[in-house]
């Protein structure tokens, strides 16, 4: 469980360092399942770009049942109330630069939180995650804006800077660690090199409020496979993850079958 120290850090910065969540044994089965992933869903080819396969996690054995595990489950459960739900998992295979950007689909409405897994120890200058503290609550006026579209603009120079000298914290992590974010933070990475692995479990909030219920819609319309839950965990054995997938079927979201 995570203390009132880490939940409150959480609030007000947009993210949490967690060390040593998992043993090198088992990164090593996450490694190997998510090679195995990635074997079948790119035909034994590294793409020469980007690569993302959802949903991920529920492909092999022990990467389907994190999202029930304590160390994973606790975490949604302690930022977001006990009936959080899953948006969706992922599998990336990065490439070159992530530039600036930040979510701002539901920003500041609906809280989520992304859990994410590098099978690699990652450093400032090889690509681990960097975020701008606190930068998931906006100002008004935006004085961020012209970091939050950096992806789609790449030769700009926000504050007169390049993208890798914007002042921002780098969450350097060591197999085993975790990155947990709220998407509508600022983040990027710099310096990686193609093939990094970074993959993810996203929960977010149960929506309470009629104008939330609508942003969660909002977000399904717009998306392939968020909020899609899989067969799977539908029909799963386990209840927690039946139980993260319940307000999926409640809102009429499509299953996604044979995984």
């Amino acid at each position: 469980m995570l203390s009132e120290d880490q939940k409150q850090f959480f609030d007000a910065f947009g993210y949490l360092v967690l060390r040593d969540v998992f043993s090198a044994e088992e990164m090593v089965t996450i490694k190997r399942e998510s090679d195995e992933i990635f074997a079948e869903g790119l035909g034994n080819r590294l793409p020469s770009g980007r690569a993302a396969l959802q949903p991920f996690f529920e492909r092999r054995p022990f990467m389907a049942g994190l999202a029930a595990d304590d160390r994973i489950y606790c975490i949604g459960e302690d930022l977001l109330g006990p009936d959080f739900f899953l948006i969706g998992t992922e599998g990336n295979l990065h490439a070159g630069d992530t530039l600036w950007h930040g979510s701002g689909l539901w920003d500041e409405t609906v809280k989520s939180v992304k859990i994410a897994f590098y099978p690699e120890s990652l450093t400032a200058g090889t690509g681990s995650l960097r975020v701008v503290p606190g930068s998931h609550r906006r100002s008004s006026p935006d004085l961020l804006e012209p970091l939050r579209y950096g992806s789609s603009k790449p030769d700009s120079k926000p504050f007169g800077l390049e993208q890798s000298a914007v002042p921002s914290v780098a969450l350097e992590l060591q197999q085993g660690d975790l990155a947990v974010f709220t998407e509508h933070i600022l983040h990027a990475a710099f310096g990686g090199h193609d093939g990094r692995h970074q993959h993810a479990i996203n929960f977010m909030e149960n929506p309470t409020t009629e104008s939330k219920e609508k942003d969660v819609r909002d977000f399904y319309d717009v998306s392939n496979y968020s909020l899609r839950p899989s067969e799977s965990y539908v029909n799963s054995d386990n209840p927690r993850l039946r139980r993260i997938v319940a307000k999926n079927l409640e809102l009429g979201f499509d299953i996604i079958k044979g995984v």
